[in-house]
């Protein structure tokens, strides 16, 4: 079986979308089926030799998708926001948010995937055990995903170092720009006190050294509810709204706003106060380790082949 991904990738998008359905061709490539990705540079791609289409991305329109339907062939979409009217075969949102979404369809009426029982995960993420939850933390992950499109790391990291003792994991993603800026303040800082890891091999390991994170509310989200890192948010685009909301309305997560208008200071006593309070970090750990289902990505592709049989 051949599968055609459609996603959104670069530099304004970020790379929410292809680790996530990365996380999907992992596990159809160990069953033996080939897989290609496409984007918007590739709209003349002729669709015809594939098997099955999932389609992951906020830049296409309701007839595009209805469009895609053929005889013999499976159309899976993977929709955030209820963007689109969906006709197809297998509608899977993975958020924690998915069942409160009011979703509109077409022609066909799709299996619906929805929830943190699908979480698209990351083998690195899949196989490894939650963090331990040490009484004197200290380390703080920080990342604001692929781009950091509003350089939102510098000015988290001057504001973190503000506090006595701590230890940063500064994780910088494929398509950032402000890479000497952050260089700059781990030389001010101390590189033993602010290391820095551009798109690092293992997000798992530098992960698993933290005690909290500093990061947004996208994809990475659920990395890091899966370790059960403890998290500090500040929200870097619209799309990361509804898990926002959700997971602070549930007691998951910290939100200290948005990228635009987050009080630094806040953010200064919200981090101090969560390491230093071993309770509070046990009982977020526990939470957020329940809310996603690490093999997620396996019973999708499950789902996704009995359609097929």
């Amino acid at each position: 079986m051949k599968i055609a991904f459609r996603i959104d990738i670069g530099s304004e998008t970020g790379t929410g979308h292809f680790v996530r359905m990365s996380a999907l061709a992992d596990v159809f490539t160990d069953l033996g089926y080939i897989c290609e990705f496409f984007t918007e540079e590739d709209e003349h791609i002729d669709y015809n030799g594939f098997d099955l289409i999932i389609v992951d991305t906020y830049k296409v329109s309701n007839d595009y998708i209805k469009n895609l339907n053929a005889p013999n062939r499976t159309l899976v979409c993977y929709d955030d926001n209820a963007l689109y009217t969906y006709s197809c075969d297998m509608l899977v949102n993975a958020n924690l948010y998915a069942n409160e979404l009011k979703f509109k369809f077409g022609a066909k009426t799709p299996k619906l995937l929805l929830g943190g029982e699908y979480a698209l995960l990351r083998r690195e993420f899949r196989e490894a055990k939650p963090i331990v939850i040490k009484e004197n933390a200290n380390t703080i992950f920080v990342c604001f995903g692929g781009t950091d499109l509003h350089n939102t790391t510098p000015r988290t990291i001057k504001t973190l170092c503000q506090i006595d003792g701590v230890y940063l994991n500064v994780v910088l993603g494929k398509y950032t720009k402000n890479d000497e800026e952050v260089l700059l303040f781990a030389e001010k800082y101390g590189k033993d006190r602010v290391k820095v890891h551009k798109t690092p091999k293992s997000m798992v390991e530098i992960m698993q050294k933290c005690d909290i994170a500093v990061t947004s509310s996208g994809s990475m989200i659920y990395e890091v509810a899966a370790l059960g890192l403890p998290a500090i948010t500040i929200k870097q685009a619209d799309n990361q709204n509804f898990v926002t909301e959700y997971m602070s309305r549930n007691n998951l997560i910290e939100s200290v706003g948005d990228w635009n208008n987050v009080d630094l200071s806040n953010l200064k006593q919200k981090v101090a106060a969560l390491l230093s309070n071993y309770k509070q970090r046990l009982i977020l750990s526990k939470r957020l380790t329940e809310q996603v289902n690490k093999n997620g990505a396996v019973k999708v592709v499950q789902e996704i082949v009995a359609s097929r049989s």
